[in-house]
C-alpha cells in the first residue's frame, strides 16, 4: 500500500474498511506497537502497557477528526502523543508515590517518573532556543522515526536531521545532569 492509500484510511472511518484495508491498518497498529514497545523500554516505571499506549495514541489520533498529510505525518503525530501521554502517567506516578508510603518498587517508579518529568523540562526549554531540534528529538526518541522521515515531515534535508539530532542529544545530555 502506497503512502496516499494509508493516509486515506487513517483519514476515514474505519468501521466501513473492506478486509485488506483493516490488514494495512493492522500492520500500522503493529508499527504502533513495536515503537510504544521501544518506549517501555526506554521509560520504565510507568503503570501503562504496551498495548494501554498504543490504544491511547490511537485514540488521540482519531479524535476530533483529525486528519493527516501522509504516513509520516501520522507517525509523528503518534510519536508526540506518546510523549504526552509517557509524561501524564508520569506526573501521576509521582503524586501517588507522595500520598503513599515509598516501598522498593515505588522508589524505582519515583525515579523513572522524574527522570521523564526532566526529561520534559528540558525539551521545553530546548523549544524555547530551537523549536526545530526539540521536534527530531521527540520524533526520533518518542517515534523511533528515521532520519528520512523525520527529513520529510519537517521539509528539511536528512542531513540537517541527523544534525540537528546530534545537537539536541548533546543539548538534552548536559541539561539533564
Amino acid at each position: 500500500m502506497d503512502s496516499a492509500q494509508l493516509t486515506q484510511l487513517l483519514n476515514n472511518d474505519q468501521s466501513a474498511l473492506n478486509d485488506q484495508q483493516q490488514q494495512d491498518i493492522a500492520a500500522v497498529y503493529q508499527r504502533l506497537k513495536e515503537i510504544a514497545k521501544i518506549q517501555r523500554i526506554k521509560i520504565k516505571g510507568s503503570s501503562l502497557n504496551t498495548t494501554a499506549l498504543v490504544n491511547e495514541a490511537w485514540l488521540k489520533s482519531q479524535q476530533n477528526n483529525k486528519t493527516f498529510n501522509d504516513r509520516n505525518h501520522f507517525f509523528a503525530y503518534s510519536a508526540l502523543a506518546m510523549r504526552h501521554i509517557l509524561l501524564n502517567e508520569a506526573k501521576k506516578n509521582r503524586l501517588l508515590t507522595f500520598v503513599d508510603q515509598p516501598d522498593e518498587l515505588s522508589q524505582k517508579v519515583i525515579k523513572e517518573s522524574d527522570y521523564l518529568i526532566d526529561l520534559e523540562n528540558a525539551l521545553t526549554r530546548l523549544k524555547a532556543f530551537n523549536p526545530s531540534l526539540e521536534q527530531v528529538f521527540t520524533f526520533k526518541f518518542f517515534g523511533d522515526m528515521e532520519f528520512s522521515d523525520i527529513a520529510e515531515v519537517m521539509d528539511v534535508s536528512e542531513r540537517t536531521v541527523f544534525r540537528n539530532w546530534k545537537k539536541a542529544r548533546a543539548m538534552l545530555a548536559v541539561a539533564m545532569q
